[in-house]
């Protein structure tokens, strides 16, 4: 049974696993409802408020998300999710990017211009400096640490 999800559901469903994801590794996080345009959560990290749009996509096989590159400010970060609802086993992956990371990867259509630009999943995958790069938004406790002594824990069977 294949599993596909309306476009709010893709987006609602990101933001929630992005806001989940941050609340875990220690952040303060909220989320914005919908009432701030192109802002889906704010994270505050002692002094600082970061401003963060995210986009999600819903299947391994999808191969963008689709952003207005006229709307990219350096002040913004993006979370992008895949959502993997084609292999429920598989557990989102989170890529973070600056504003100016993404005016740096974005692509053009060849018919858009800059309004129909979007981000393409397979190149951001490839580069994977942007996987789990929660520590851009500075560390409530260092979290590759956390990561590694995760990894090299033995694993419990129940």
């Amino acid at each position: 049974m294949s599993i596909k999800l309306e476009k709010s559901q893709t987006g609602i469903a990101a933001e929630f696993y992005a806001a989940g994801e941050l609340s875990r590794l220690g952040y303060n996080v909220t989320v914005t409802f919908g009432n701030t345009k192109s802002i889906d959560l704010l994270i505050q990290m002692d002094k600082d408020i970061f401003k963060v749009q995210v986009k999600g996509i819903q299947a391994t096989s999808s191969i963008c998300w689709n952003l207005d590159k006229t709307k990219v400010t350096s002040d913004i970060y993006y979370v992008l999710v895949n959502l993997h609802v084609d292999q429920p086993a598989l557990k989102p992956e989170f890529f973070v990017l600056t504003g100016n990371d993404a005016l740096l990867l974005f692509k053009d259509t060849p018919r858009g211009g800059t309004k129909r630009t979007y981000l393409d999943y397979k190149s951001i995958f490839k580069q994977k400096i942007y996987r789990d790069r929660w520590h851009i938004f500075g560390s409530p406790f260092n979290v590759e640490e956390a990561y590694v002594m995760e990894t090299l824990k033995p694993q419990q069977h129940v």
